[in-house]
C-alpha cells in the first residue's frame, strides 16, 4: 500500500457532524451526485453493524457512478460500477472507510475530527491505496477527494454545529432508519462521558461567565 497524505485544514462545523455524515448512506445522491453519487438511485443501502468498545464496524455495498474521468481511480470502466464499503468509528472523533471495487482496488481513507472549539473543528484525512503511482496519480486521487470533500463541506458548513448527542433530549433533532449510525456514535459519546463523570454540554445548557464589576474607591 501506498499513503497519500491529503487534506488538513479548518472547518466550521463540529466533529458530531462530520461523523455522523460520514455514515449517512442517504445523502450520496444528492450531495454528491457531481462526483460518485447515482442520482436516480436515492435509496440508501443498509449497514451490517458490529459493535465494539471502542466504537463500531460497518459494512455495504452501494453503487456508484463512474464517468471515464474516474476510471483511474476506481480501476473500472462500467458508467455504474459499485463500492464495497467498511466502515469502521472510532472513539471518540476518527473513522476509517475503506472502499473496495470490482477491480480489487483499495481506497481506504482515514479521518480525524479535532475539535477546536464549539463551531469549529480540524479535519485530517490521509489516504492509502494498493496500487502504483502508474496506475492512478497521486494529484489525481487528491483532485478526487478533494470534490468530494467539498460537497461535504458546503451542507456540513451550512448546519447548526451544536449537534445533539444525549438522545434523551426529546424533539431537538429528528432521525430515520439510515441515521443509525449517527445514534450509536452518540450513544457511545454519551457512555465516554459518564464513565467520566461528565454529561453534554450544549447551548441551553452553556453557562458565560460574568466579569466582576470593578470595585469602586471610597473617600471618607
Amino acid at each position: 500500500y501506498r499513503t497519500i497524505f491529503q487534506f488538513y485544514e479548518e472547518w466550521q462545523t463540529s466533529p458530531m457532524r462530520a461523523l455522523e455524515n460520514s455514515f449517512d448512506n442517504s445523502h450520496f445522491s444528492f450531495v454528491h451526485r457531481a462526483t460518485f453519487g447515482v442520482a436516480d438511485r436515492p435509496k440508501p443501502s443498509k449497514y451490517e453493524f458490529v459493535e465494539r468498545d471502542n466504537g463500531f464496524y460497518a459494512e455495504t455495498v452501494i453503487d456508484a457512478a463512474n464517468p471515464a474521468r474516474f476510471h483511474a481511480i476506481s480501476g473500472v470502466t462500467d458508467p455504474i460500477t459499485t463500492r464495497h464499503m467498511r466502515n469502521a468509528y472510532f472513539l471518540p472523533f476518527s473513522r476509517r472507510l475503506d472502499i473496495e471495487y470490482p477491480s480489487g482496488i483499495r481506497h481506504i481513507i482515514i479521518n480525524c475530527f479535532t475539535p477546536i472549539d464549539d463551531g469549529r473543528m480540524q479535519l485530517c484525512q490521509w489516504l492509502f491505496r494498493n496500487d502504483t503511482e502508474a496506475d492512478c496519480p497521486a494529484r489525481m486521487l487528491i483532485d478526487f477527494d478533494e470534490a468530494v470533500t467539498r460537497e461535504d463541506k458546503d451542507i456540513l458548513e451550512s448546519t447548526d454545529p451544536d449537534a445533539l448527542v444525549d438522545t434523551r433530549r426529546r424533539g431537538v433533532e429528528y432521525s430515520m432508519e439510515s441515521d443509525k449510525p449517527g445514534i450509536m456514535i452518540r450513544r457511545h459519546l454519551m457512555q465516554l462521558l459518564a464513565r467520566h463523570g461528565e454529561s453534554e454540554v450544549h447551548r441551553g445548557t452553556r453557562t458565560v461567565p460574568i466579569a466582576a464589576e470593578p470595585a469602586v474607591a471610597t473617600v471618607g
